[in-house]
């Protein structure tokens, strides 16, 4: 009995319209510009999409975030720590998803520890960070496991950064039907920053686990910062589980604190949306 619940629970998680909880959370900025944030994160985003990007930015800084998704809620904090030590940035994260409609009973822990270095300060950083894995539904155990996640982003001239990452290094799911949850992925990307506050991004990745055949991912987005309030769009295709997402965020902001909002929306199955929220603290 309890073998053919997981098959039944490990064949739903990997139907495309509940991908979202596959992915627990990457945060609410990157999520308003389709998540092509390879060559863009900085502070506590860089614990989710490359951790070299916690050594971009001397700071201190406190997130919490919420989000929404159609098969459940994640609740997340997160902290990273460029200041006490500029020669060693750190940042840690912890994600909770809770289950609900088809993925009712599943609930799962997303545990991380980014630690990176700026080899070349203000110019090339590199990082590396631990993730470690609990998904359960009910009693049954679908996965509990480490996996690892390693990149780097190069300045290569003012407003320009180029990044390079591969997440989920240690395959944990030896290919078999939880690979959505955590694929080995490779990415690179590229970003431009303008002195008038536009930030345009590109990701490109392959996803080589989760089918298969190694599939294509590509995300693109832009923000633009009008005064105190940055407003948001993007796009992020997944050939791995058929999503098609366009993405939408805006936010305040200020030098001590600021806060976030996004929405995104699959355009390859429209009742499928995504709200999110966050509030953080910059020292």
């Amino acid at each position: 009995m309890h073998s053919t619940r997981i098959l039944i629970v490990l064949a739903i998680l990997s139907w495309a319209n509940l991908a979202s909880a596959q992915e627990f959370t990457d945060g609410v900025r990157s999520g308003g510009m389709g998540d092509a944030f390879t060559a863009v994160a900085e502070g506590t985003s860089g614990i989710y999409h490359n951790p070299a990007g916690i050594a971009r930015a001397t700071l201190y800084a406190i997130d919490g975030t919420f989000e929404y998704n159609p098969t459940g809620s994640v609740l997340n904090a997160s902290v990273s720590d460029s200041r006490t030590n500029p020669n060693l940035a750190a940042g840690v994260g912890y994600s909770y998803h809770i289950g609900r409609d088809a993925a009712d009973g599943i609930d799962g822990h997303d545990i991380r520890l980014a630690l990176a270095v700026p080899v070349v300060p203000d110019r090339v950083a590199i990082g590396v960070g631990g993730r470690y894995l609990i998904v359960k539904d009910n009693d049954v155990e679908l996965m509990n496991g480490f996996t690892l996640d390693a990149g780097a982003i190069f300045k290569v001239t003012e407003g320009f950064h180029l990044g390079v990452v591969g997440k989920n290094l240690v395959d944990q799911c030896d290919k078999i039907e939880c690979a959505p949850i955590a694929p080995l992925t490779i990415a690179g990307g590229a970003s431009f920053a303008t002195n008038f506050g536009l930030v345009l991004a590109g990701d490109v990745g392959f996803d080589l686990t989760t089918t298969d055949d190694t599939a294509i991912e590509f995300a693109f987005g832009a923000e633009y910062l009008a005064v105190m309030v940055p407003l948001r769009v993007g796009f992020e295709r997944k050939d791995a589980v058929d999503t098609s997402m366009l993405t939408f965020g805006a936010g305040w902001r200020s030098k001590a604190a600021g806060f976030d909002v996004g929405y995104q929306l699959d355009l390859a199955n429209t009742e499928r949306m995504i709200f999110m929220g966050s509030f953080a603290i910059y020292l």
